[in-house]
Protein backbone atom coordinates (compact mmCIF):
# COMPACT_ATOMS: atom_id res chain seq x y z
CA UNK A 1 0.00 0.00 0.00
CA UNK A 2 2.92 2.45 0.95
CA UNK A 3 4.19 1.15 -2.29
CA UNK A 4 0.95 2.06 -4.25
CA UNK A 5 0.94 5.80 -2.88
CA UNK A 6 4.43 6.83 -3.29
CA UNK A 7 3.74 5.62 -6.91
CA UNK A 8 0.58 7.72 -7.56
CA UNK A 9 2.69 10.69 -5.57
CA UNK A 10 5.59 10.21 -8.27
CA UNK A 11 2.96 10.15 -11.38
CA UNK A 12 1.08 12.90 -9.82
CA UNK A 13 4.56 15.04 -9.56
CA UNK A 14 5.72 14.15 -12.98
CA UNK A 15 2.35 14.98 -14.62
CA UNK A 16 2.57 18.28 -12.79
CA UNK A 17 6.16 19.33 -13.75
CA UNK A 18 4.93 18.49 -17.53
CA UNK A 19 2.65 20.46 -17.60
CA UNK A 20 4.59 23.41 -16.27
CA UNK A 21 7.15 22.57 -18.69
CA UNK A 22 4.32 22.23 -21.33
CA UNK A 23 2.74 25.90 -19.96
CA UNK A 24 6.33 27.82 -20.21
CA UNK A 25 6.81 26.42 -23.52
CA UNK A 26 3.75 27.62 -25.12
CA UNK A 27 4.45 30.78 -23.30
CA UNK A 28 7.52 31.35 -24.42
CA UNK A 29 6.68 30.11 -27.63
CA UNK A 30 4.44 33.14 -27.73
CA UNK A 31 6.80 35.44 -26.51
CA UNK A 32 8.66 34.79 -29.35
CA UNK A 33 6.31 36.21 -31.48
CA UNK A 34 4.41 38.19 -29.73
CA UNK A 35 2.69 38.83 -26.53
CA UNK A 36 0.70 36.27 -24.16
CA UNK A 37 -2.75 36.26 -22.49
CA UNK A 38 -0.31 35.76 -19.30
CA UNK A 39 1.61 38.82 -20.13
CA UNK A 40 -1.95 40.93 -20.15
CA UNK A 41 -3.07 39.07 -16.73
CA UNK A 42 0.44 40.15 -15.24
CA UNK A 43 -0.34 44.22 -16.60
CA UNK A 44 -3.60 43.63 -15.20
CA UNK A 45 -2.55 42.65 -12.06
CA UNK A 46 -0.30 45.42 -11.35
CA UNK A 47 -3.12 48.00 -12.91
CA UNK A 48 -5.80 46.57 -10.21
CA UNK A 49 -5.15 49.32 -7.29
CA UNK A 50 -5.53 52.20 -10.00
CA UNK A 51 -8.53 50.19 -11.41
CA UNK A 52 -10.18 49.88 -7.68
CA UNK A 53 -9.99 53.84 -7.85
CA UNK A 54 -12.41 53.90 -10.78
CA UNK A 55 -15.12 55.79 -9.33
CA UNK A 56 -18.27 52.94 -9.25
CA UNK A 57 -20.51 54.64 -11.77
CA UNK A 58 -17.74 54.86 -13.90
CA UNK A 59 -16.64 51.40 -14.16
CA UNK A 60 -18.37 50.42 -17.20
CA UNK A 61 -17.32 53.20 -19.10
CA UNK A 62 -13.33 52.84 -17.72
CA UNK A 63 -13.32 49.09 -18.35
CA UNK A 64 -12.21 49.38 -22.24
CA UNK A 65 -9.99 51.98 -21.17
CA UNK A 66 -7.73 49.65 -18.67
CA UNK A 67 -8.40 46.65 -21.37
CA UNK A 68 -6.49 49.29 -23.89
CA UNK A 69 -3.97 49.82 -21.06
CA UNK A 70 -3.13 46.25 -20.28
CA UNK A 71 -2.43 45.72 -23.98
CA UNK A 72 -0.24 48.41 -24.40
CA UNK A 73 1.60 47.52 -21.03
CA UNK A 74 1.99 43.92 -22.39
CA UNK A 75 2.34 44.34 -26.01
CA UNK A 76 3.78 47.31 -27.61
CA UNK A 77 7.01 47.31 -28.63
CA UNK A 78 9.49 49.06 -26.56
CA UNK A 79 13.14 49.05 -25.92
CA UNK A 80 13.25 51.36 -23.03
CA UNK A 81 10.30 51.04 -20.00
CA UNK A 82 7.11 52.74 -20.95
CA UNK A 83 6.63 56.30 -19.36
CA UNK A 84 3.49 55.47 -17.22
CA UNK A 85 2.79 59.56 -16.36
CA UNK A 86 3.06 60.42 -20.11
CA UNK A 87 0.46 57.83 -20.70
CA UNK A 88 -1.68 58.93 -18.19
CA UNK A 89 -1.11 62.81 -19.97
CA UNK A 90 -1.86 61.98 -23.04
CA UNK A 91 -5.20 59.65 -21.80
CA UNK A 92 -6.47 63.15 -19.81
CA UNK A 93 -5.90 65.26 -22.80
CA UNK A 94 -7.63 63.26 -25.16
CA UNK A 95 -10.72 63.10 -22.39
CA UNK A 96 -10.77 66.33 -23.08
CA UNK A 97 -10.09 66.95 -26.10
CA UNK A 98 -13.22 64.72 -26.63
CA UNK A 99 -14.98 67.36 -25.01
CA UNK A 100 -14.59 70.24 -28.56
CA UNK A 101 -13.82 72.83 -26.37
CA UNK A 102 -10.65 74.58 -27.48
CA UNK A 103 -10.57 75.78 -23.94
CA UNK A 104 -10.89 73.10 -21.49
CA UNK A 105 -7.86 71.86 -21.71
CA UNK A 106 -4.64 70.34 -19.32
CA UNK A 107 -1.64 71.60 -19.03
CA UNK A 108 1.48 69.83 -17.27
CA UNK A 109 3.14 70.76 -14.22
CA UNK A 110 6.31 73.06 -15.82
CA UNK A 111 3.87 74.66 -17.95
CA UNK A 112 0.92 75.02 -15.29
CA UNK A 113 3.51 76.40 -13.05
CA UNK A 114 4.67 79.55 -15.72
CA UNK A 115 0.87 80.06 -16.26
CA UNK A 116 0.37 80.31 -12.70
CA UNK A 117 3.14 82.41 -12.22
CA UNK A 118 2.46 84.50 -15.02
CA UNK A 119 -1.04 85.66 -13.80
CA UNK A 120 0.73 86.89 -10.77
CA UNK A 121 2.06 89.70 -12.56
CA UNK A 122 5.76 88.83 -11.91
CA UNK A 123 8.31 86.01 -12.09
CA UNK A 124 11.63 85.45 -11.38
CA UNK A 125 13.80 84.38 -14.24
CA UNK A 126 15.83 86.62 -17.24
CA UNK A 127 12.46 88.75 -18.21
CA UNK A 128 11.89 87.50 -22.10
CA UNK A 129 9.03 85.68 -24.00
CA UNK A 130 9.78 82.43 -25.84
CA UNK A 131 8.74 81.20 -28.95
CA UNK A 132 9.93 79.06 -31.57
CA UNK A 133 10.80 79.30 -34.88
CA UNK A 134 12.16 76.22 -37.24
CA UNK A 135 12.23 73.93 -34.22
CA UNK A 136 14.64 76.53 -32.55
CA UNK A 137 14.18 78.90 -29.11
CA UNK A 138 14.21 82.16 -30.34
CA UNK A 139 13.71 85.42 -27.96
CA UNK A 140 10.06 86.67 -29.00
CA UNK A 141 11.17 90.21 -27.18
CA UNK A 142 12.55 90.90 -24.04
CA UNK A 143 10.54 92.33 -21.39
CA UNK A 144 11.66 96.73 -20.72
CA UNK A 145 14.42 96.94 -17.99
CA UNK A 146 14.93 92.94 -17.25
CA UNK A 147 18.41 91.41 -16.71
CA UNK A 148 17.36 90.74 -20.42
CA UNK A 149 17.78 93.54 -21.67
CA UNK A 150 20.54 94.47 -19.48
CA UNK A 151 22.36 91.71 -20.95
CA UNK A 152 21.88 92.90 -24.42
CA UNK A 153 19.60 90.24 -25.33
CA UNK A 154 17.33 91.00 -28.17
CA UNK A 155 14.34 89.72 -30.07
CA UNK A 156 15.23 87.62 -32.66
CA UNK A 157 18.31 85.85 -30.58
CA UNK A 158 18.31 81.98 -30.81
CA UNK A 159 19.13 80.26 -27.77
CA UNK A 160 21.15 77.29 -28.68
CA UNK A 161 22.11 76.13 -25.23
CA UNK A 162 21.58 76.57 -21.43
CA UNK A 163 23.95 76.30 -18.73
CA UNK A 164 25.78 74.51 -21.50
CA UNK A 165 23.08 71.83 -21.88
CA UNK A 166 21.46 71.97 -25.76
CA UNK A 167 17.74 73.09 -26.25
CA UNK A 168 17.29 70.73 -29.67
CA UNK A 169 17.42 67.33 -27.87
CA UNK A 170 14.74 68.42 -24.87
CA UNK A 171 12.74 70.10 -27.47
CA UNK A 172 12.58 67.92 -30.31
CA UNK A 173 8.99 66.36 -31.55
CA UNK A 174 7.29 68.64 -28.65
CA UNK A 175 4.61 71.25 -29.24
CA UNK A 176 5.60 74.90 -29.98
CA UNK A 177 3.96 75.22 -26.04
CA UNK A 178 5.87 72.42 -24.86
CA UNK A 179 8.64 73.30 -26.19
CA UNK A 180 8.39 76.88 -24.80
CA UNK A 181 7.48 75.93 -21.38
CA UNK A 182 10.70 73.11 -21.70
CA UNK A 183 13.18 76.01 -22.35
CA UNK A 184 11.68 78.14 -20.04
CA UNK A 185 11.71 75.79 -16.79
CA UNK A 186 15.27 75.60 -17.34
CA UNK A 187 16.10 79.03 -18.55
CA UNK A 188 13.68 80.75 -14.76
CA UNK A 189 15.34 80.55 -11.57
CA UNK A 190 15.10 82.04 -8.73
CA UNK A 191 16.49 85.49 -7.62
CA UNK A 192 19.84 85.99 -7.88
CA UNK A 193 20.90 82.88 -9.27
CA UNK A 194 22.93 82.70 -12.72
CA UNK A 195 22.05 81.47 -16.15
CA UNK A 196 24.77 81.03 -18.71
CA UNK A 197 22.92 81.26 -22.59
CA UNK A 198 24.30 80.32 -25.88
CA UNK A 199 23.18 82.69 -28.22
CA UNK A 200 23.20 82.82 -32.13
CA UNK A 201 22.08 86.04 -33.31
CA UNK A 202 22.82 86.25 -37.18
CA UNK A 203 22.18 82.48 -39.60
CA UNK A 204 25.57 81.89 -40.07
CA UNK A 205 27.34 83.22 -36.73
CA UNK A 206 29.06 81.77 -34.49
CA UNK A 207 27.28 81.32 -30.78
CA UNK A 208 28.43 83.32 -28.31
CA UNK A 209 27.57 83.29 -24.62
CA UNK A 210 25.89 85.55 -22.64
CA UNK A 211 25.65 85.15 -18.47
CA UNK A 212 22.81 86.68 -16.92
CA UNK A 213 21.93 87.31 -12.96
CA UNK A 214 18.19 86.38 -12.32
CA UNK A 215 15.36 88.60 -10.74
CA UNK A 216 11.82 89.34 -10.05
CA UNK A 217 10.82 90.78 -13.05
CA UNK A 218 7.39 92.95 -12.97
CA UNK A 219 4.48 92.31 -16.04
CA UNK A 220 4.07 95.51 -16.62
CA UNK A 221 -0.18 95.21 -17.63
CA UNK A 222 -0.86 98.90 -17.68
CA UNK A 223 0.62 101.66 -19.73
CA UNK A 224 -0.84 105.11 -19.29
CA UNK A 225 0.10 109.05 -20.54
CA UNK A 226 -1.54 112.40 -21.11
CA UNK A 227 -1.44 113.16 -24.85
CA UNK A 228 -1.03 116.62 -26.02
CA UNK A 229 -4.58 117.32 -26.72
CA UNK A 230 -6.08 116.72 -23.06
CA UNK A 231 -7.09 112.93 -23.92
CA UNK A 232 -5.47 110.08 -21.29
CA UNK A 233 -4.19 107.35 -23.28
CA UNK A 234 -4.43 103.72 -20.94
CA UNK A 235 -3.02 100.83 -22.58
CA UNK A 236 -4.24 97.51 -20.77
CA UNK A 237 -2.18 94.32 -22.41
CA UNK A 238 -3.59 92.03 -20.17
CA UNK A 239 -5.93 91.39 -17.20
CA UNK A 240 -3.36 90.09 -14.66
CA UNK A 241 -3.49 90.08 -10.15
CA UNK A 242 -1.73 92.88 -10.95
CA UNK A 243 -3.80 94.96 -13.31
CA UNK A 244 -5.94 97.07 -10.96
CA UNK A 245 -3.18 98.71 -8.57
CA UNK A 246 -0.77 99.44 -11.99
CA UNK A 247 -4.14 101.14 -13.44
CA UNK A 248 -5.23 102.76 -9.58
CA UNK A 249 -1.88 104.15 -9.67
CA UNK A 250 -1.90 105.28 -13.39
CA UNK A 251 -4.70 107.18 -12.73
CA UNK A 252 -3.25 108.72 -9.40
CA UNK A 253 -1.08 110.44 -12.12
CA UNK A 254 -3.59 111.09 -14.72
CA UNK A 255 -7.10 112.25 -13.21
CA UNK A 256 -5.06 115.62 -11.38
CA UNK A 257 -4.82 116.81 -15.02
CA UNK A 258 -8.43 116.59 -15.58
CA UNK A 259 -8.57 114.95 -18.47
CA UNK A 260 -11.43 116.09 -21.38
CA UNK A 261 -11.84 112.03 -22.75
CA UNK A 262 -10.03 108.67 -22.80
CA UNK A 263 -8.54 106.35 -25.07
CA UNK A 264 -8.40 102.75 -23.80
CA UNK A 265 -6.58 100.42 -25.50
CA UNK A 266 -7.48 96.91 -25.64
CA UNK A 267 -5.70 96.00 -28.50
CA UNK A 268 -4.17 91.99 -29.00
CA UNK A 269 -5.21 91.66 -25.01
CA UNK A 270 -5.97 87.95 -24.36
CA UNK A 271 -8.01 88.29 -21.72
CA UNK A 272 -6.92 87.17 -18.26
CA UNK A 273 -9.02 87.31 -14.81
CA UNK A 274 -12.66 87.70 -14.96
CA UNK A 275 -12.20 89.97 -11.19
CA UNK A 276 -9.67 91.86 -12.56
CA UNK A 277 -12.24 92.82 -15.32
CA UNK A 278 -15.33 93.60 -13.04
CA UNK A 279 -13.26 96.09 -10.95
CA UNK A 280 -11.14 97.75 -14.35
CA UNK A 281 -15.07 98.45 -15.47
CA UNK A 282 -15.70 100.35 -11.88
CA UNK A 283 -13.55 102.81 -12.17
CA UNK A 284 -15.47 103.74 -15.11
CA UNK A 285 -19.17 103.03 -14.07
CA UNK A 286 -21.66 101.17 -11.91
CA UNK A 287 -23.70 98.80 -12.82
CA UNK A 288 -23.74 95.39 -14.61
CA UNK A 289 -20.86 94.00 -15.84
CA UNK A 290 -21.70 90.83 -17.45
CA UNK A 291 -23.98 87.82 -17.37
CA UNK A 292 -22.95 84.56 -16.59
CA UNK A 293 -24.56 81.45 -18.64
CA UNK A 294 -24.18 78.01 -16.51
CA UNK A 295 -25.43 74.66 -17.26
CA UNK A 296 -29.22 74.45 -17.32
CA UNK A 297 -29.98 77.91 -18.44
CA UNK A 298 -29.23 79.18 -15.37
CA UNK A 299 -28.08 82.98 -15.65
CA UNK A 300 -25.98 84.91 -13.36
CA UNK A 301 -25.84 88.90 -12.63
CA UNK A 302 -21.98 90.36 -12.33
CA UNK A 303 -21.95 93.73 -11.14
CA UNK A 304 -18.51 95.68 -11.58
CA UNK A 305 -16.67 96.36 -8.64
CA UNK A 306 -16.07 100.13 -7.82
CA UNK A 307 -12.96 101.25 -7.31
CA UNK A 308 -11.61 104.24 -4.87
CA UNK A 309 -13.93 107.64 -5.36
CA UNK A 310 -11.41 109.88 -6.29
CA UNK A 311 -10.32 107.48 -9.11
CA UNK A 312 -13.42 107.10 -10.82
CA UNK A 313 -14.04 108.60 -14.48
CA UNK A 314 -17.46 107.89 -14.88
CA UNK A 315 -18.78 111.07 -17.25
CA UNK A 316 -15.91 111.70 -20.09
CA UNK A 317 -15.93 110.94 -23.10
CA UNK A 318 -14.49 107.44 -24.45
CA UNK A 319 -13.20 105.46 -26.83
CA UNK A 320 -12.43 102.19 -26.95
CA UNK A 321 -9.89 100.50 -29.24
CA UNK A 322 -10.35 96.75 -29.84
CA UNK A 323 -9.05 94.13 -32.86
CA UNK A 324 -8.87 90.52 -33.73
CA UNK A 325 -6.62 89.91 -30.49
CA UNK A 326 -8.87 91.30 -28.11
CA UNK A 327 -10.53 88.36 -26.36
CA UNK A 328 -11.95 87.03 -23.43
CA UNK A 329 -11.87 89.15 -20.60
CA UNK A 330 -11.01 92.32 -22.94
CA UNK A 331 -14.11 91.48 -24.98
CA UNK A 332 -16.25 91.49 -21.56
CA UNK A 333 -14.90 94.99 -20.81
CA UNK A 334 -15.58 96.79 -24.44
CA UNK A 335 -18.64 95.21 -24.45
CA UNK A 336 -19.67 96.39 -20.98
CA UNK A 337 -18.80 99.95 -21.97
CA UNK A 338 -20.39 99.79 -25.14
CA UNK A 339 -23.50 99.12 -23.61
CA UNK A 340 -23.78 100.50 -20.35
CA UNK A 341 -21.32 103.59 -20.02
CA UNK A 342 -22.60 106.79 -22.03
CA UNK A 343 -20.63 108.39 -24.57
CA UNK A 344 -18.13 105.51 -25.34
CA UNK A 345 -17.61 104.41 -28.62
CA UNK A 346 -15.99 101.17 -29.85
CA UNK A 347 -13.14 101.17 -32.88
CA UNK A 348 -10.76 99.44 -34.36
CA UNK A 349 -11.52 95.95 -35.74
CA UNK A 350 -13.97 92.54 -34.78
CA UNK A 351 -12.76 90.73 -31.63
CA UNK A 352 -11.68 87.44 -31.05
CA UNK A 353 -15.41 86.03 -29.97
CA UNK A 354 -13.57 83.95 -27.05
CA UNK A 355 -16.84 84.32 -24.38
CA UNK A 356 -16.04 81.59 -21.63
CA UNK A 357 -14.91 81.34 -18.67
CA UNK A 358 -12.81 78.86 -17.01
CA UNK A 359 -12.53 77.05 -13.56
CA UNK A 360 -8.31 76.43 -13.48
CA UNK A 361 -7.85 73.28 -10.98
CA UNK A 362 -4.66 73.15 -9.84
CA UNK A 363 -3.75 68.92 -9.56
CA UNK A 364 -2.09 67.35 -6.68
CA UNK A 365 0.82 66.69 -8.94
CA UNK A 366 1.32 70.76 -10.03
CA UNK A 367 -0.32 70.20 -13.30
CA UNK A 368 -4.04 72.11 -13.93
CA UNK A 369 -7.06 71.54 -15.53
CA UNK A 370 -8.81 74.18 -17.06
CA UNK A 371 -12.56 73.64 -17.20
CA UNK A 372 -15.13 75.25 -19.52
CA UNK A 373 -17.90 76.16 -16.41
CA UNK A 374 -20.41 79.01 -18.49
CA UNK A 375 -20.54 81.66 -21.12
CA UNK A 376 -20.45 85.11 -20.97
CA UNK A 377 -23.32 87.84 -22.21
CA UNK A 378 -22.72 91.58 -22.11
CA UNK A 379 -25.01 93.69 -20.19
CA UNK A 380 -27.33 94.00 -22.87
CA UNK A 381 -27.32 89.90 -23.67
CA UNK A 382 -25.24 90.12 -26.49
CA UNK A 383 -23.22 86.59 -27.05
CA UNK A 384 -19.63 86.69 -27.27
CA UNK A 385 -18.35 83.36 -27.94
CA UNK A 386 -17.85 82.74 -31.52
CA UNK A 387 -19.37 85.79 -32.66
CA UNK A 388 -16.76 88.34 -31.27
CA UNK A 389 -17.70 92.39 -30.68
CA UNK A 390 -17.92 94.11 -33.94
CA UNK A 391 -16.92 98.09 -32.78
CA UNK A 392 -19.42 101.13 -34.16
CA UNK A 393 -16.43 102.46 -36.14
CA UNK A 394 -14.63 99.88 -38.01
CA UNK A 395 -10.92 101.04 -38.55
CA UNK A 396 -8.13 98.85 -40.39
CA UNK A 397 -4.72 98.98 -38.75
CA UNK A 398 -1.98 100.47 -40.30
CA UNK A 399 1.16 102.31 -39.04
CA UNK A 400 1.83 104.29 -42.20
CA UNK A 401 3.00 107.71 -42.17
CA UNK A 402 -0.07 109.62 -43.30
CA UNK A 403 -1.62 108.33 -39.91
CA UNK A 404 1.07 110.06 -37.36
CA UNK A 405 0.36 110.16 -33.75
CA UNK A 406 2.37 110.48 -30.84
CA UNK A 407 4.15 107.26 -29.93
CA UNK A 408 2.55 105.45 -26.51
CA UNK A 409 3.44 102.98 -24.56
CA UNK A 410 6.58 101.07 -25.36
CA UNK A 411 6.38 102.18 -28.74
CA UNK A 412 9.48 104.40 -31.23
CA UNK A 413 9.15 106.21 -34.21
CA UNK A 414 10.76 104.83 -36.94
CA UNK A 415 14.05 106.11 -37.76
CA UNK A 416 13.85 109.62 -39.75
CA UNK A 417 10.61 110.18 -38.06
CA UNK A 418 9.03 111.56 -34.62
CA UNK A 419 5.99 110.29 -34.25
CA UNK A 420 4.39 107.00 -35.12
CA UNK A 421 1.58 105.70 -37.24
CA UNK A 422 -1.48 104.43 -35.92
CA UNK A 423 -4.54 104.61 -37.88
CA UNK A 424 -6.94 103.50 -35.44
CA UNK A 425 -5.53 105.69 -32.49
CA UNK A 426 -5.55 108.76 -35.11
CA UNK A 427 -9.65 107.80 -35.52
CA UNK A 428 -10.24 107.60 -31.97
CA UNK A 429 -8.59 111.23 -31.04
CA UNK A 430 -10.59 112.68 -33.94
CA UNK A 431 -13.74 110.78 -32.41
CA UNK A 432 -13.03 112.70 -28.65
CA UNK A 433 -12.72 115.79 -30.87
Amino acid sequence: MVRTSRAVIYAALSALLIGVITFFGGWLTARAVGSSPIDTFFSSVASSGARAQTPADARTQFAVFWDVWDLVQSEFYHQAPLDGQKLAYGAIKGMLAALDDQYTTFQEPDLAAQSRESMQGSFEGIGAFLRVASGEIVIDRPIKGSPAIKAGVQAGDVIVAVDGESLAPLIVGLSDADATAKAAAKIRGPKGSRVTLSIRRAPDAPPFVVTITRDEVPIISVNAQMLDNGVAYIQITEFKATTTQLLDDALREIVPQQPRGIVLDLRNNPGGYLTIAQEVLGRFYDGVALYEEENDGVVKELKTIAGPTDLRLYGLPMVVLINAGSASASEIVAGALRDVRPNTSLLGEKSFGKGSVQNIHQMRDGSSARITIAHWLTPNRSAIHKVGITPQYEVLASDAAQYAVPCVADRRPPEGRKECGDAQLLKGLRLLK
